[in-house]
């Protein structure tokens, strides 16, 4: 009897129903937010972050490749009769460049229109993303057409899609810009260290432009995309003064046709290198005094009030002759000058030295002269 119980039991247990077997869970990638387009000279300059989480906000896996699709359009033709390069009421605003305000009037596509109209421009794969990223961003460069072939401008949009191990992601969020044709590189660029500051100086761009942006990295640290200018805004005229911290420095200017968003500017200068110092000098000494004795001449004064000083320079005058005593600056408040003559008549004049070198303008003791021995 147990042994058919046992029996029952074993064969109840093995014809038991497993489950019906399910597929395993995509991968699916987050869909890129910050999909930035930028214009430098002539390459339009896409950025994202690199791709690193799923949809449901866990990390992905791996990339097998990231797409950029694009979609151009052109400007539409002006209507019969008038004239392009005229501005009538209720035109967006003058000072923007007129491709930028003619598509400014035209709505942007949408995610849906993008998605039927965008087409796949290239594709990253997982050999070469390491090559387009930097830092925690990935890049690309296109060149688009500026201009339909009867001139129109056109207006650009972008997108990227991310491709997983098992699927990939929505298209991005649409990026969007109306290329412009560009000056070239500023020209005749000179960069002069002065105690003011550094002062840059540039040729004027051969074509409007809004201004221009000056960057300022380490020497041999050429900027990149995401670089700052040192300007706040577009500097309107061809001469900016910088004060920068002491040390070396690298510095470059672009010409700005639009700030955008989307900034579109022609490629950097050539860089110029120079170093910025302290050129202040220190204020000069007071109250220099000559007490003279026979053949000896003794000159006093009150201390330079300079954090910096390393000391003094001291000069005799005897008409129209200057001559220097001290080989280097002394750190005294007195000097002793024996090699005055009896019967001559001489000043004094002391100056003040950094420890740069700067060497301030000069305080002056009364004539005297020097009286012959009794």
């Amino acid at each position: 009897m147990k042994k058919l119980l046992a029996l029952l039991v074993v064969a109840a247990v093995a014809c038991g129903k497993r489950g019906d077997p399910r597929p395993p869970v995509p991968v699916i990638p987050q869909a890129t937010s910050d999909l930035v387009v930028t214009q430098r000279g002539g390459k339009v300059v896409l950025s994202w972050s690199y791709p690193s989480l799923t949809t449901a906000g866990r990390s992905l896996p791996g990339v097998r490749s990231v797409s950029v699709f694009r979609y151009v359009e052109d400007q539409p033709v002006a209507p019969a009769g008038r004239d392009p390069n005229t501005m009538l009421p209720g035109d967006t605003d003058p000072t923007v460049p007129r491709p930028i305000a003619e598509f400014a009037r035209l709505p942007q596509v949408t995610q849906a229109q993008f998605a039927r109209l965008g087409t796949r421009l290239d594709s990253i794969d997982k050999a070469n993303l390491p090559a387009a990223t930097a830092g925690a961003k990935l890049l690309y460069e296109d060149t688009p057409p500026f201009h339909t072939t009867d001139g129109r401008a056109v207006r650009v949009t972008y997108a990227v899609v991310t491709e997983g191990d098992t699927a990939h992601s929505d298209y991005s969020n649409l990026a969007t810009i109306v290329p412009l044709d560009v000056p070239s590189a500023p020209a005749n660029f000179t960069v002069t260290p002065k105690p003011e500051g550094v002062v840059l100086s540039w040729a004027a761009a051969p074509t409007p432009v809004i201004g221009y942006n000056i960057y300022r990295t380490a020497k041999d640290n050429a900027p990149d995309l995401f670089t700052a200018p040192i300007n706040t805004a577009p500097v309107s005229g061809t001469t900016y003064t910088d004060t920068p911290p002491y040390g070396e420095h690298e510095y470059r200017v672009a010409a700005v046709a639009s700030q955008g968003p989307p900034l579109i500017q022609s490629d950097t200068s050539a860089a110029m290198v120079t170093t910025f110092r302290d050129l202040v000098p220190p204020p000069p000494p007071t109250d220099v005094q000559a007490l003279v004795e026979t053949r000896i001449a003794r000159v006093i004064w009150v201390a330079s009030n300079a954090a910096d000083l390393k000391g003094y320079h001291v000069y005799r005058i005897q008409g129209p002759h200057r001559l220097k005593l001290t080989v280097g600056p002394t750190p005294n408040t007195f000097f002793g000058d024996e090699s005055v003559e009896v019967g001559q008549t001489y000043h004094y004049e002391i100056t003040a030295v950094d420890t740069n070198g700067n060497e301030s303008a000069a305080a002056r003791s009364p004539d005297f002269l020097v009286p012959r021995t009794p």
